[in-house]
């Protein structure tokens, strides 16, 4: 079902702080910036780092308020039949499978509250989609 782990995402309340460990203290390739949120590496799973730092609609990020956190971003084969199994399971849900441009996205949350982003991505596996727009962080 999962195909795999396309994105770790860390919600900060410092970019600059980040940005100095994970590209000056760790060497990871830096791809993309602006002026809230930097990209690591430039295939495979990518890291990114999200300011929200004093935004608005920075307290969905969790749902609750804003403070730094995590979401795991997968790609996945069929999310309508994974979807079903999670909530059988009892797995809460942030936000419901639902459409989007890119293809069906949907959140689930851990039992420590760290996102996971569930996505089935229209045509190739390897297209480019908004995760942070498609969870509402923009």
């Amino acid at each position: 079902m999962f195909r795999r782990l396309d994105a770790v995402i860390l919600f900060t309340s410092n970019l600059e702080r980040a940005v100095e460990f994970y590209r000056d203290d760790l060497g990871l390739p830096l791809q993309n910036a602006t002026n809230d949120t930097v990209e690591f590496f430039s295939s495979g799973t990518k890291i990114i780092i999200k300011s929200v730092d004093g935004k608005a609609g920075a307290e969905q990020v969790k749902g609750k308020a804003a403070r730094p956190g995590i979401l795991l971003g997968f790609t996945i084969q069929n999310i309508d039949e994974l979807c079903e199994l999670l909530k059988k399971k009892g797995v809460r849900f942030l936000k419901e499978p639902r459409e989007e441009a890119f293809g069906k996205h949907a959140i689930i949350l851990d039992p420590d509250e760290h996102m996971i982003s569930l996505a089935q991505i229209k045509g190739a596996v390897q297209e480019e989609f908004d995760l942070l727009g498609a969870i509402g962080t923009e």
